[in-house]
Formats: C-alpha cells, sequence, structure tokens
C-alpha cells in the first residue's frame, strides 16, 4: 500500500521528526511510505492539490497545536477527493482530546494516540485495517530499541532547516502547563554511544549542505540526567565542524562538571534555551515548576558570563498568581541577566495539562480551540495581557532584533527598571502611531533614542 505522511510546519526552518520516525515503520513493515511537509502560511488549496495528487491509499496527519485548524479545515476536502483513502491521525493535539476530534470530524477513520512507532508498525502489518474503536494506543517499544529517524534521502533536504534530534523522551519535570509533565511522560534515555554516534551521523551529512546546521535537540530537559549531558556536551564541544546545538536546559541540574566543559567548547557551539517561566516562588510551586529561581539565578548569570554558549531565556505570562506588578519584576530580573535572547511566551490552556484541570480555580479563561490561548484570569484582565503581547514585541524589536542594551539601560534607568522602560515607550508608541512590528534597526533605533 502507498502511505502518505503529512505535517503543517509552523515556518519553513522548522521539519516534523515524528514523519520520518513513522515513515520508517511503515517500510520495515513493507509498505510504501512518503512524506510531505508544507507551513502554516501556504495556501490550504496548494496543500490539498499536492496532498491529493500524491494518491496516498493511507494519510497520516500529524497535527499540533499551531496546525490543528488547518488540519481541520482540509479534511472535509481531502475526504471528498480521496473517498476511499484510509485518514489517520496523531500527535499532541488529537492525543487527549481524540473523541472530540472523531465527533467532530466524521472524515476521520482513526486517531493514533500517544507515542505512535509500535501503534503505526502493527497498523501497517495489519495493512492498516482500522480497528472499530477508531482510537488506537498502543504501548510503544522503548525508546533505545527505535530506529534513527534519518535516512540519506532526508539531507539533501534540510538545507536551511533546523535538523531535530531527540536523545531522550518524556521530561523529570512536572509542569501542571506541560503535556510533558504528565505521569505518563517519564524520561527514558538512548543510550550514550548510540546517541553520540547518531549525532555524528547528523554533522557528517550536515556537511554536506549549504550552510553550518543548526541542530535542535527535542529533549524536554536535556540535563536530566547531569552526567550523560555532561559526556554528550564533551563530545559536542571536540568536533572539528561549523554547527550549532539547541538544547533546553534546567539550570537547576547545571554542575561543576558542566562549566568545565561548557567554558571549553566554542563559541557558537552551543546554544541553550532556559525556561525561567517566573522568578517568584509561589508561582513555580502552584505549577509544579522544580526549582527555586533564588538558586538557578546565579548558575544561569555564570552561564551567561561564560560568553561560550548563547543563553536564550523565557518567562510565561499567565501563571497563577501573577499580575502586572509579578511580571514586571520577572522581566527586570531576567534581563538585568543579559541574555542573548529573551522570550515573553503566554500560556495556553493544553489539553492533558493540570493547568486546564485548574481552569475554575485560577479563573482561566482561555480560547475553546487551538492555539488555546489564555486570555484572562484572577489575576489578569484581557486588557493587560493584551499589553503584555504588545510589550513583548518591543522586547523582541529591541532586544533580541536588534540588541539595542545602551539605550534600554539608559531608559531604565531613567524610569526605574526594564519593564517600566518597555511601558513607557510603548506610551509612546501608541501615541505616535508607530509601528511595533517593524525590526529594521535604524528605525527601531531612532524610536528608542527618541524615548531616550
Amino acid at each position: 500500500m502507498h502511505a502518505l505522511l503529512v505535517g503543517v510546519n509552523g515556518r519553513y526552518s522548522h521539519t516534523n521528526l515524528a514523519l520520518r520516525y513513522l515513515r520508517n515503520e511503515i517500510r520495515a513493515a513493507g509498505h510504501d511510505a512518503g512524506i510531505l511537509e508544507f507551513e502554516i502560511t501556504d495556501r490550504r488549496q496548494d496543500m490539498l492539490e499536492a496532498i491529493v495528487l500524491a494518491g496516498p491509499q493511507v494519510l497520516l496527519l500529524s497535527v499540533y497545536v499551531w496546525n490543528a485548524a488547518i488540519v481541520k479545515a482540509l479534511l472535509p476536502d481531502i475526504r471528498s477527493l480521496l473517498p476511499d483513502t484510509a485518514l489517520i491521525l496523531g500527535g499532541p493535539e488529537v492525543t487527549y482530546s481524540a473523541r472530540q476530534w472523531l465527533h467532530a470530524r466524521p472524515e476521520i477513520d482513526l486517531i493514533v494516540a500517544g507515542p505512535a512507532e509500535e501503534a503505526v508498525r502493527r497498523l501497517a502489518g495489519a495493512d492498516f485495517a482500522i480497528p472499530a474503536e477508531r482510537v488506537l494506543a498502543v504501548p510503544n517499544r522503548p525508546f533505545a530499541e527505535i530506529a534513527f529517524p534519518y535516512l540519506e534521502e532526508d539531507f539533501a533536504a534540510l538545507d536551511h532547516r533546523y535538523i531535530y534530534y531527540e536523545s531522550s523522551r518524556g521530561c523529570p519535570c512536572s509542569c501542571s502547563y506541560c503535556v510533558s509533565g504528565r505521569d505518563d511522560q517519564r524520561p527514558q534515555f538512548r543510550p550514550l554511544e548510540l546517541a553520540l554516534s547518531e549525532l555524528d551521523r547528523i554533522v557528517s551529512a550536515g556537511r554536506r549542505l549549504a550552510g553550518p546546521p543548526i541542530v535542535k535537540f527535542v529533549d524536554r530537559t536535556f540535563n536530566a540526567d547531569p552526567a550523560r549531558a555532561c559526556a554528550i556536551w564533551r563530545h559536542l564541544a571536540q568536533l572539528e565542524a561549523e554547527v550549532t546545538f539547541h538544547c533546553e536546559v534546567h539550570p537547576a541540574l547545571l554542575t561543576e562538571e558542566h562549566f568545565e566543559v561548557l567554558a571549553a567548547a566554542p563559541p557558537g557551539r552551543l546554544q541553550f534555551e532556559i525556561g525561567v517561566q517566573s522568578i517568584h516562588p509561589r508561582t513555580l510551586q502552584g505549577v509544579q515548576r522544580a526549582g527555586a529561581w533564588s538558586r538557578s539565578r546565579p548558575l544561569v548569570k555564570r552561564l551567561i558570563e561564560l560568553g561560550t554558549v548563547a543563553v536564550h531565556l523565557d518567562l510565561i505570562v499567565g501563571l497563577p498568581y501573577e499580575g502586572l506588578a509579578e511580571i514586571g519584576a520577572s522581566i527586570n530580573d531576567v534581563i538585568a541577566l543579559k541574555p542573548d535572547r529573551f522570550d515573553i511566551g503566554f500560556l495556553k490552556s493544553l489539553p492533558g495539562t493540570t493547568i486546564r484541570a485548574q481552569t475554575e480555580q485560577n479563573g482561566q479563561i482561555a480560547m475553546q480551540e487551538a492555539p488555546y490561548q489564555v486570555l484572562a484570569n484572577r489575576w489578569l484582565s484581557l486588557g493587560e495581557i493584551a499589553r503584555l503581547r504588545r510589550v513583548q514585541q518591543l522586547v523582541d524589536a529591541v532586544w533580541n532584533a536588534n540588541r539595542l542594551e545602551s539605550e534600554l539601560d539608559t531608559l531604565a534607568d531613567r524610569h526605574g527598571g526594564y519593564f517600566n522602560a518597555f511601558t513607557a515607550l510603548l506610551n509612546r508608541a501608541e501615541a505616535a502611531g508607530y509601528n511595533l512590528a517593524t525590526r529594521r534597526r535604524h528605525k527601531v533605533e531612532a524610536f528608542v533614542r527618541g524615548a531616550a
């Protein structure tokens, strides 16, 4: 049978790792399998034509929070043009709301819930016979037994795209806003030697790409096993190659040995994303986020001061017990560390998460459909969240895109902190009709200097 796996990515630079794992499972069962990937900005008709003209007998669609609306819109048209094709959905967005999807979208034949390698292999082995219950949840094989996702044919299509790789699955943390914080998402690690050999394969293939690749680990907490993380970082630091590796790191798990290895890494080899989320103990405890900021902050500061690792820090707006004052304090403290990048994210009430189950007690009002953005809660009004979203646009323009550090410091001194500085900039932008979306340095610089 001819199976087609389809993903709709957030942007051109992204790729869908899950499709490659599943393609390999289908081929191992003796069927033909191909991959089609789109971006959310692509025209829906272009997607539809490409899918239908590929003539699949089985169509597997990967569904995430960012592409759920597009997939829902595609399904009726796919069904009308491919009436005999088996339509199978999987991914985080449908795993925890499978029955709702089946009820709302009768075009769907089957939803595969949870990790899907074993489930899809069994389906393929049964020639994709659809079980009567229409939701398939199969215990997966141990992660160490699942084959390397990339084939040689894949790398030619990865020019100017991230190369995703996972050395572990699951997460040791229990953050209430994240599906990886569920009890059924406990960590599984790929054997160290296997992970190192697979990374070497990626680096070798990356040398044939047009530009130096960025390899993004999708491990939810890369340093969950500190000794293992250290061994991988040491190996990556010693590579003779132009390549950057991106890891999500928990600062509380950084060790002295980590700092020794990272200090010797070539600049540009490693970049770390650290989810600070909040600096306030009550909030961190309320969302079951491990590690006190008072202990993590000196480690993050030291990491930034090394100068060998690019550090990205994140906050989340909409967490329990945080109003504007608390969020402003977090922004002030994080920017004072001078990270290479600083992002303010906004809480989503994702299906399957504890934070969604706490909707009533938090007075949480969220979008009913993906992306499930929290619009207001007991501590923030809709207007305050809307204003903070505009502050994030300024943060991205002033700090991330143009690094106007001295200008921002001057404004912070004048207004009593970075958050107040951004608030003053926002007031000025609204009064002048300034376009917050602009990232052109000369325009942003002129705007900020005019306020200073």
